[in-house]
């Protein structure tokens, strides 16, 4: 068994500061920044970074000599949940502890839903199949690809427990997982017999294309084709016809997984959205400078009860940033943002529209989504489960993630119990004035709690 590598080229660091002088969330003096980063590099206590780190990349792309500060911020993270385990309510966004986001998801799915996904998890893909890996977060949202003409092209596949190779785990330092979680993906393709994998996001085509080979050791015999690159040689070709142009301003979310050092993956999002009638209004913060969706403040969690109201708080940012622009839609071409900014843009009462970038090529295709009404509810139902998953955990201990695979009796589909409280949640939260007022009082704690 091969060993994990370290990314971070402590021979080319001279301490130089600035990538945290140019962090665009830190913002620190050049001097603190030095002094910070040193004590990152020598193991000592860190003052600002693993407590305020939005997991957003930028650092790697500000560093003149190349050395990945971001990945020795993942290896103090990960030395970091070694000692002390990760947050109680990090275990709803862990497949293999119960109850977990999807399982929770699943007593609100529609039927139609629920079929979409049980295709595309028990399907098993064979050597001539094309797969889609559907992604965990985008399960979460279905009808943003179910029904839609751009799967006839794919066999879609979403295995919850392939923790999309690993990308949300290290993206929050748990880098010793996600090796165990690379050489479990290797297994599954090459039992498959798989020749080609389209990764719907884009933190899962560099996880497996970058991550697990260079820092992992496991290397994958298929070919990863990045989905932005396939849709639009297909848009390119006709094979695809957008026939209705949109006429939509629009500003883009650039997700923390596009900053990729090797290949930053802006430019074709950004194309298909023009090729569709967008206008695109861009953001103060945008590209290698783009501000994390929220979900990232969640990596450097200081208290537990304190993770929802960082994640939103960090999300406020992005909204008014957006806003400003003056765009009709801020579009994200991550299905991991996507839920998050859902959720954040119900508890911030905000107005402007939010997209996932192949909706919106689904509407220039000429197919019909139910929007918002669909997005909307959807945002509740997860703002329900945070709830209720945030009142739970105040009554449990750190823990370690002790299995990256379902046992026989572990379904989404099987949530076991009736989840009353959930429910009841779910039901006072069913009406506008009282989510109105929820929203209101969540706004009103959020300064209080928050460690930002």
């Amino acid at each position: 068994m091969t060993e994990r590598i370290s990314a971070f080229h402590a021979e080319r660091c001279d301490i130089c500061g600035e990538c945290l002088h140019r962090c665009p969330v830190l913002e620190l003096p050049l001097a603190e920044a030095k002094e910070e980063f040193r004590n990152l590099v020598e193991g000592r206590k860190s003052s600002y970074v693993l407590d305020k780190c939005t997991t957003c990349f930028s650092c790697n792309l500000y560093c003149p000599q190349n050395a990945n500060p971001y990945q020795l911020i993942l290896e103090r993270w990960n030395d970091r949940y070694k000692q002390r385990g990760a947050p109680p309510l990090y275990k709803f966004v862990c497949p293999t502890e119960e109850p977990n986001i999807w399982q929770l998801m699943n007593i609100f799915f529609s039927d139609r839903e629920k079929q979409w996904v049980s295709e595309w998890m028990n399907y098993i893909p064979g050597p001539e199949d094309v797969v889609l890996l559907v992604g965990n977060y985008t399960h979460l949202f279905p009808f943003i690809l179910g029904g839609s003409r751009l799967l006839d092209y794919f066999k879609p596949i979403d295995r919850i427990d392939q923790w999309e190779g690993g990308a949300y785990l290290y993206q929050a330092g748990y880098l010793d997982l996600v090796k165990e979680v690379a050489e479990r993906t290797k297994k599954d393709f090459d039992t498959w017999g798989v020749k080609t994998v389209v990764p719907l996001l884009d933190a899962v085509y560099r996880i497996f294309t970058e991550v697990h080979p260079r820092e992992m050791g496991v290397e994958h015999s298929q070919s990863f084709i990045n989905f932005h690159d396939w849709l639009l040689e297909n848009i390119d070709s006709g094979e695809i016809r957008l026939e209705n142009k949109l006429n939509l301003m629009v500003t883009v979310h650039d997700n923390c997984y596009s900053k990729s050092a090797d290949k930053p993956y802006w430019d074709a999002p950004r194309e298909i959205l023009r090729r569709c009638g967008c206008k695109i209004l861009e953001m103060e913060h945008n590209r290698k400078d783009s501000l994390c969706c929220g979900f990232g403040a969640g990596a450097s969690w200081v208290r537990n009860i304190s993770i929802p109201f960082d994640i939103i708080h960090e999300g406020t940012k992005k909204f008014r940033e957006a806003e400003a622009t003056g765009a009709d839609a801020l579009v994200s071409y991550c299905g991991g943002c996507i839920y998050l900014l859902w959720a954040a843009r119900e508890l911030l009462g905000s107005k402007i529209g939010v997209y996932h970038m192949v909706e919106i090529v689904r509407m220039a295709m000429g197919e019909t989504i139910n929007y918002p009404s669909d997005h909307v509810e959807r945002a509740w139902d997860i703002i329900s489960i945070i709830t209720y998953q945030l009142i739970v955990s105040l009554f449990q201990k750190n823990f370690y993630i002790e299995r990256l695979t379902f046992d026989e009796g572990m379904s989404t589909f099987k949530p076991r119990g009736r989840y009353l409280l959930l429910r009841m949640i779910r039901k006072v939260l069913s009406f506008s004035l009282t989510r109105k007022a929820y929203a209101a009082m969540f706004r009103m704690i959020m300064p209080l709690i928050s460690t930002r």
